[in-house]
C-alpha cells in the first residue's frame, strides 16, 4: 500500500505543471471574478439587449415619422385632437358614446 501511494506520490511529482495548469484552467473557468460561464452569460444579454436596441431603433423611426406627420398634416392633428382630447369645432355637437 505504501509503494503505490509512493508510487502515485512520485508521479504527481514528475507532473507537476499539469496539475498547475489544470489548476489555474479550473480558476478561470470557475472560481475568478471574470469566470468563463459569466463571460458567456453577459454575451448573451449582450445579443438580447442588441436586439431590444434595434427593435427601439425601428418603434423611433415610427414614432418620428408619425410625429412629422402630426406637425405637417392638418387632418391628421383634427384627428388627434377630436378623438384624442374630444375637441369639436364651435359649429359641431360631439355626442361621445361608451361601451
Amino acid at each position: 500500500m505504501n509503494d503505490s501511494i509512493a508510487d502515485i506520490l512520485k508521479w504527481m511529482a514528475s507532473h507537476k505543471y499539469l496539475f498547475v495548469t489544470l489548476a489555474f484552467i479550473a480558476i478561470i473557468v470557475v472560481f475568478d471574478e471574470n469566470n468563463l460561464l459569466k463571460h458567456i452569460q453577459n454575451q448573451r444579454e449582450i445579443a438580447i439587449l442588441k436586439s431590444d436596441i434595434e427593435e427601439l431603433g425601428e418603434q423611433q423611426v415610427e414614432m418620428e415619422k408619425k410625429l412629422r406627420e402630426l406637425d405637417t398634416d392638418v387632418y391628421v392633428m383634427e384627428k388627434v385632437a377630436r378623438e384624442k382630447y374630444d375637441m369639436q369645432l364651435d359649429n359641431e355637437d360631439v355626442f361621445i358614446l361608451e361601451d
